[in-house]
């Protein structure tokens, strides 16, 4: 088995059909293939065997999709490394699993000379140049490309053999690489594109960001596993993004909350079709059900929301797309995946209780890398335990309550942000909205919102202090209220709040 095989076999099946759009670019399924066993023949060159690691520090484009590939090919062990991180950070990422090469857009080879392992001589570092020169004591990628003979040998390969390591975000300490094997993301793979229908006719639109895990499976690797198309854009822009759906008859997209905002909003003073969208998925955090049903209406297409992590390597639950939305539920557990809730005193929660989720280990990551302690624990007698909190409906959709960190205890009672986000988000003044706990002298803490007015609204503390005190039991009331821009929120790579860094500017 190889995460590579669908994309042989595909390439067989429709060659000169197109499997990547990246700007001006159109390449076909024959096309990519040859790409790719350029850049295997590139790595084997270089002296990479089958459980080496290769880095990529790339944004969103077609090489990154060659190179990842390329790896898998080989059994080589891919980690994506997050653009937007300094220096030390990448140096932390890459001291802890010590990749033999490095694969890297020149613009973010900038402290080339600061990475361990590129002093020492250990990882050899490869340059997709802007320009006509390279890095000193790089190589540079077209040279790599052009090595001869062309590879065409693909690995077969086992059940337990690893083929990326995820990293954490690492916001509560230093990131953590999460494993998966070929078996468990082809698992994903095949369970999800039966799940939501997906097939060669579709096209899949992607904005978030490669080096993410759950963005890469559920974009490039969704679209190559069923023959389909994938239309690349490096980031986000909302006009862009919305002229592409039409331009390209894109069948599908992902996003957080916040980018199927920006498109709404935007949409608004456009002409525009989204008449080829077959539904959207949204993750990170569920939409408020009033903006989801406002969202739907205006645009025309169903919006389903999922929910997974780097530790799942794409889906665990998610709505279907053809069965009515059940409120903010994230839809059921998919069936080939097992998750239980489990109170604080370790007893299982029943219908209607909140629990911490834990979702079977055979269906998440197999360690994290060189943590054995770690690994242990999250693992603890084959079942993840994902931090999160989740409540099942009678009809057993799963709710996400909140993340157990984040919750907030005033004065002995357990107060989840999440809840409170989504009272505030039913006003339609209100664009976004970011709970956290800030220090109170008597009752330990209490809730402070952070708040985005709507476009073309106005709102004011009081009026977010009386959506509290009227639609929430007292000892959920906001004690405090900010009215920001929506540039003040500290975000992740795919656009998400991070609350902890947030806490850090009280």
């Amino acid at each position: 088995m190889n995460i590579y095989d669908p994309v042989e076999t595909n390439a067989l099946k429709y060659p000169q059909k197109t499997a990547i759009v990246d700007k001006d670019r159109r390449i076909s399924y024959e096309t990519f293939i040859d790409k790719v066993n350029r850049v295997s023949s590139g790595l084997s060159s270089l002296g990479l065997r089958k459980g080496d690691r290769v880095a990529l520090l790339m944004h969103n484009h077609a090489d990154f999709l060659f190179c990842f590939y390329a790896s898998m090919k080989l059994g080589l062990i891919y980690l994506g490394i997050n653009i937007m991180l300094k220096k030390d950070e990448v140096n932390y990422i890459i001291n802890d699993c010590k990749p033999k090469v490095l694969i890297a857009n020149k613009e973010y080879l900038t402290f080339l000379d600061d990475l361990d392992l590129h002093k020492d001589g250990s990882m050899k570092v490869v340059s997709i140049n802007n320009d006509e020169n390279t890095p000193e004591g790089a190589i540079s990628y077209e040279d790599f490309m052009n090595t001869q003979p062309v590879n065409t040998f693909t690995e077969d390969l086992g059940k337990d053999d690893i083929a990326v390591i995820g990293y954490t975000s690492g916001t509560t300490g230093f990131p953590k690489g999460a494993t998966h094997t070929h078996e468990n993301i082809l698992t994903h793979l095949d369970g999800e594109s039966n799940f939501l229908g997906f097939n060669s006719e579709d096209v899949i639109l992607a904005a978030l960001p490669f080096f993410q895990l759950p963005a890469f499976t559920c974009h490039p690797c969704s679209a190559f596993h069923v023959g389909g198309k994938l239309v690349i854009h490096e980031k986000f822009e909302a006009v862009n993004f919305i002229n592409a759906i039409k331009e390209e008859n894109v069948t599908h997209f992902s996003g957080v909350p916040t980018i199927l905002q920006m498109i709404y909003s935007v949409s608004r003073n456009m002409d525009v079709d989204f008449s080829s969208v077959r539904f959207a998925k949204c993750a990170g955090a569920p939409l408020s059900m009033p903006l989801r049903e406002k969202i739907e209406k205006a645009l025309n297409f169903k919006i389903v929301h999922a929910y997974g992590m780097t530790e799942i390597s794409l889906t665990a639950a998610c709505e279907a797309v053809n069965a009515p939305s059940k409120g903010v539920s994230v839809g059921h557990i998919l069936p080939y995946v097992r998750v239980r809730l489990v109170k604080e005193d370790g007893t299982l929660s029943k219908i209607g209780e909140d629990g911490e989720i834990h979702i079977g280990a055979e269906r998440t990551f197999k360690s994290y890398w060189n943590k054995p302690a770690e690994t242990k624990e999250a693992l603890e007698g084959g079942w993840f335990r994902t931090g999160d909190i989740g409540r099942f409906d009678d009809e057993l959709h799963l709710h996400i309550v909140d993340r157990k960190k984040d919750m907030i205890i005033r004065g002995g009672f357990n107060i989840f942000p999440v809840e409170l986000e989504r009272v505030l988000l039913e006003d339609p003044r209100i664009q976004e909205a970011s709970i956290i706990g800030i220090p109170h002298e008597r009752l330990g803490e209490v809730p402070k919102a952070y708040i985005v007015a709507e476009e073309g609204e106005t709102i004011t503390k009081e009026d977010v202090l009386e959506i509290s005190r009227t639609k929430t039991a007292k000892f959920k009331a906001i004690e405090d209220v900010e009215i920001v821009d929506a540039s003040f929120f500290p975000r992740n790579a795919l656009g998400k709040v991070m609350k902890v860094e947030l806490k850090k500017r009280l």
